[in-house]
């Protein structure tokens, strides 16, 4: 069990991050930010500007969040720890068309927690839990993202070196 735990204290961010990224626009709608996160079965990715940087983050989160104060949902509408959307069956399930027609921008959440790839993933994720986010940007020193790093990447790191 020991190297286990030596292998992960030496991993970098860089060794398990996604490196093929699919990025939103901050000025492309909720619609399509939502229908290009279902179609490459992602449930956040990073928001960046007309020069690329990372300027936030939409994830299934914001969606929910959307629905809560668009229809006036008090507190009663989520329980759990995770806050989860529960919603009557004459209601239905929400369709695409029924998301804002504001841009990205108005519904991430723009203080993003962001790692760089030289970084021990320990870092990563204690950052993580600190924050309560599943994800991280890794971000270049031009404020690029040249990466993501998700919670489930680092249980991978876990799994692969306890099988080491």
């Amino acid at each position: 069990m020991n190297s286990a735990i030596e292998r992960l204290v030496q991993l970098r961010v860089s060794d398990v991050m996604q490196r093929k990224l699919i990025e939103l626009t901050a000025w492309s709608s909720m619609a399509e930010a939502a229908n290009t996160l279902l179609g490459h079965e992602i449930s956040g990715a990073p928001v960046v500007d007309e020069l690329g940087h990372c300027i936030g983050l939409l994830s299934a989160t914001d969606f929910l969040r959307w629905v809560k104060t668009s229809r006036g949902l008090g507190d009663s509408s989520f329980r759990g720890r995770n806050h989860q959307l529960t919603r009557s069956s004459a209601e239905g399930p929400m369709t695409v068309a029924e998301l804002p027609d504001d841009d990205v921008r108005s519904n991430m959440t723009a203080a993003v927690q962001s790692i760089s790839a030289d970084d021990w993933l320990t870092t990563a994720a204690r950052r993580m839990c600190a924050a309560h986010v599943h994800r991280l940007p890794v971000i270049d020193a031009k404020g690029h993202v040249v990466g993501m790093v998700s919670s489930l990447d680092i249980v991978a790191a876990m799994v692969g070196a306890i099988e080491e």
